[in-house]
């Protein structure tokens, strides 16, 4: 009786809220640009430090080291046919390998980025990893009126549960961090969501992206309501859709409750992921999230209205591929 009680209580109001969430498992950088440029020295040419002659014409009173033809007020150390104020050890023509300033290695654009967390995240969603999901809630479950007399219900089965605690349940929000390991791209005891997903982001679905020393974030665009073509679905396979709340709903407690899809909406925003970059692999990776819903249900001839709003964090570590 007690688990009647239960499914009718949390299908009603927890698989409704299991469509305003997602637990993004993504994963979300090759070593930083280097932004020093390798100058080229300049070569240094120095000057001739004795003239020379054969001395027959020089006059006794003239220093036996100054040519006859050299004027008596040129230095004895310049060539005759190089200017005065031209200095001796710099050629009137600098060397073409001097430093220019603008030799810098090029930054890497938001197209680089994106292809690196592509072409890292299909490699390390076959290889293993550990990973640790936190969530709580920012905003408790809300059904109006009703929420006092759901959590009652609950407590009278386990005073220990409560709505929170029991759509936490459904949508990877608990009070005690959900924590796996996946070996060559498998793993167990855990929704399959959570782990690793070949991204495949196109420049539209990244609003930023940034690279400091071996780490890579990117921002991905907010999704309302997502679906297999949102820009969070080219992340992560952590999203659900109405129609799959809709059918959860139906195999708990039949065709009497539903969510009103065009009157309800799942808003995800900040989806931000970090990568670690190490000898060209990704070494970890890292996502957040927060989401908020309101959802509109129909309960046979009673409408209600249920909201909420959660954060998520998600840390993978280790990788190996």
């Amino acid at each position: 009786m007690k688990d009647t009680i239960i499914k009718s209580i949390t299908a009603i109001i927890c698989v409704v809220v299991l469509c305003v969430t997602s637990s993004v498992a993504i994963g979300d950088y090759s070593d930083a640009v280097k932004e020093a440029a390798k100058l080229a020295p300049v070569a240094t040419v120095g000057g001739n430090n004795a003239a020379t002659n054969d001395g027959a014409d020089v006059p006794s009173d003239t220093p036996a080291d100054v040519p006859s033809d050299v004027p008596a007020d040129t230095p004895a150390d310049t060539p005759a046919d190089v200017p005065a104020d031209t200095p001796t050890d710099a050629p009137a023509d600098a060397p073409s390998n001097a430093p220019s300033g603008d030799n810098k290695p090029a930054a890497l654009t938001k197209a680089d980025v994106i292809k690196i967390f592509n072409t890292e995240t299909a490699k390390a969603a076959k290889g293993s990893y550990n990973f640790t999901r936190t969530g709580k809630f920012v905003n408790p479950i809300n059904v109006g009126s009703a929420t006092d007399a759901i959590n009652g219900i609950i407590h009278g089965v386990d005073k220990n549960a409560s709505l929170d605690s029991v759509v936490g349940g459904f949508i990877g929000v608990k009070a005690q961090p959900i924590t796996g390991t996946v070996k060559a791209g498998k793993g167990e005891g855990f929704d399959a969501k959570y782990m690793i997903k070949a991204m495949k982001l196109t420049e539209a679905d990244v609003t930023s992206f940034s690279v400091n020393g071996n780490k890579y974030t990117i921002t991905v665009k907010d999704c309302t309501n997502p679906n297999s073509s949102s820009a969070m679905a080219h992340a992560t396979d952590d999203y659900i859709t109405y129609p799959e709340v809709n059918k959860s709903i139906a195999n708990e407690v039949g065709s009497a409750i539903k969510v009103v899809e065009n009157e309800s909406t799942a808003n995800y925003k900040k989806i931000t992921f970090t990568a670690t970059i190490v000898n060209g692999k990704m070494t970890a990776l890292e996502y957040s999230y927060s989401f908020d819903a309101t959802l509109k249900l129909k309960l046979t001839l009673i409408p209600a209205t249920g909201t909420g709003s959660a954060s998520i964090t998600n840390k993978f570590t280790n990788i190996k591929y």
